[in-house]
């Protein structure tokens, strides 16, 4: 074991009479779920995803976790099993999976969606690397020294899986994304004698979602929205979309039953919610729904005829909603009268972007309808009631908070405390936890970070690229050309092009900032300017110095000399 006095990056070896457990994502976050279960010297990887770039990371779209920690596991990592198919659970596999030599386990579903994601996002090459070995729910797979019973659960797509991990040293679960619903629309009700049989069993440890902990109650089920849903859309005379995560099997099927119901034509909009339609479809998830009208179709049907469903319902640029709302799509168009509703949560950091899309469609005489002000979402994960009753059937001895800010893993571990679990524990990314086989307590660290993905090169976050995109963003750019003679002399007028500065119309400015960058060369000795790199810092220092008092402003200054 490791010394908790004395943490190294790498996680310890796990003895025979141990579970260990520590996270490289999803805790302290929600998004980017990474997940190590270890025990006899081998770890398990459960869920491997993705969280998503900001305004703090320009050019960056994707965001992953650093596996560096579990490359060094070599062999003794023994396998990566995915709870369901969210990007937040299962976007990080065809970027980083590759890189181990252990399969993929994933449900039917999960496995379908990832295969395809593989064979478009990570190329042939990347769909070789990647075994993957189908698990069917419910259902149990030896993954020695570890058994694994999956045990599915009602979410907001098909195929989410509680995961029971047993060992010689005891069993923990892993309770992924799920909810106490009854009337779930996609997949079975929750599975109460199966649960219980796991209670009667012994559960060492649970690890369980706290995205909801902070509501009462119970969340609510996706059958109920259905009647709002179609109310809404009757009651509407012209286009209704409805903005939602692709993911979301359930409320694609929810929507297209009450626009059915309604009289309505149903129309997906967007490459990833075609994806999806493609796995879940394939997989019979989709049966008794219409056909769904493509993108090209929408646009001929009468406005009161149709209902779409597309992407963007977090304020995503490049989503179908954005084009749409900026008159940008190819095949459809608002107009004033029509109705978009947003029928998805906000996404704590995305609340920015969200109210600029809905300020721009409400400007354009577009009705907004968001879950606050009618009944057209319910999350999927579970509310205070659900978590109780999760515990009475497993009756877990301790409860370690997972998938959730600090705010949410801090009140789960109060909540668990009031509802009688002897033990919970808070914990971070980093933090390696003994669950079972001993005291409960951190008993190490190991290293964690992020990495940004450019397109499809990985790039640090806090590296210069990204550094100077920041700067850029804030400071501007400034790009300058000076021409000198074989005797490094000036043989022409330095230029210089501004970017993202208000000095760029500003002739006046220029006129200066030219002068004194040829008056700066011209001073330099004249061996010096024979010298790429003095003459590169005597034109910088030139033109911040002028922009510096004209604009207060310090850009990135690009300099090329060009020799006659």
């Amino acid at each position: 074991m490791t010394d908790p006095n004395h943490p190294t990056a790498d996680l310890p070896v796990p003895s025979k009479d141990e579970v260990l457990f520590a996270a490289l994502g999803g805790l302290g976050e929600i998004g980017m779920n990474l997940a190590l279960y270890g025990h006899a010297g081998k770890w398990l990887a459960v869920d491997m995803g993705v969280t998503f770039g900001d305004e703090d990371t320009p050019g960056v779209d994707v965001i992953v976790p650093d596996i560096s920690a579990i490359e060094a596991l070599g062999d003794d990592l023994v396998g990566i099993l995915i709870t369901h198919a969210h990007e937040d659970h299962i976007g990080a596999v065809p970027y980083l999976a590759g890189r181990f030599k252990c399969p993929v386990y994933a449900s039917p579903f999960a496995a379908a969606f990832l295969r395809k994601k593989l064979e478009d996002d990570g190329g042939a090459g990347a769909k070789r690397k990647v075994k993957i070995i189908e698990v069917k729910t419910p259902g149990t797979k030896k993954i020695a020294p570890f058994n694994i019973q999956m045990v599915p659960m009602p979410h907001s797509i098909p195929e989410a899986n509680l995961v029971a991990i047993r060992t010689k040293a005891g069993m923990v679960v892993h309770s992924g994304d799920w909810k106490m619903d009854d009337g779930p629309v996609i997949g079975p009700k929750p599975d109460a004698e199966a649960l219980g049989k796991l209670g009667e069993e012994g559960v060492a440890a649970l690890v369980c979602d706290s995205t909801n902990v902070l509501r009462e109650g119970w969340t609510g089920s996706e059958s109920s929205l259905t009647q709002p849903i179609e109310e809404l859309i009757k009651s509407r005379k012209n286009r209704v979309i409805f903005a939602c995560f692709s993911s979301n099997v359930a409320r694609l099927y929810t929507v297209a039953k009450a626009a059915q119901a309604a009289g309505r034509d149903i129309g997906l909009v967007g490459r990833s919610l075609w994806r999806m339609h493609g796995v879940a479809g394939g997989l019979g998830y989709l049966d008794g729904l219409p056909d769904f009208l493509q993108e090209n179709d929408i646009g001929y049907l009468p406005r009161g005829k149709m209902v779409a469903i597309c992407t963007g319902s977090q304020g995503e640029p490049r989503a179908a909603l954005h084009r749409i709302a900026d008159g940008q799509h190819r095949h459809l168009t608002l107009e004033r009268g029509d109705t978009v509703c947003f029928s998805s949560r906000d996404i704590p950091g995305n609340e920015k972007a969200i109210g600029r899309l809905q300020n721009r469609l409400i400007e354009s005489g577009i009705e907004v309808i968001t879950a606050s002000m009618e009944d057209i979402h319910v999350s999927g994960h579970p509310a205070q009631d659900e978590i109780k009753r999760l515990y009475e059937l497993l009756k877990p001895e301790r409860l370690l908070p997972a998938h959730g800010e600090g705010r949410h893993l801090i009140a789960h571990a109060a909540f668990a405390k009031d509802c009688g679990i002897p033990e919970s524990m808070v914990a971070f990314n980093g933090h390696v936890v003994r669950l079972a086989g001993g005291d409960f307590k951190k008993v190490g660290d190991v290293k964690v970070g992020r990495v940004g993905l450019d397109g499809k090169t990985p790039v640090s976050l806090n590296g210069d690229a990204l550094r100077e995109r920041r700067r850029m963003k804030i400071e501007g750019m400034a790009h300058i050309t000076v021409v000198l003679d074989d005797r490094g002399r000036l043989a022409a007028d330095s230029m210089v092009t501004l970017s993202g500065l208000d000095a760029a119309d500003d002739d006046d400015v220029l006129d200066v900032i030219e002068e004194s960058i040829d008056d700066a060369i011209t001073a330099m000795k004249p061996g010096d300017r024979k010298k790429d790199d003095p003459v590169h810092e005597a034109a910088r220092t030139a033109l911040r110095r002028v922009l510096r008092r004209e604009t207060g402003k310090r850009p990135q200054v690009s300099v090329h000399v060009v020799r006659l």
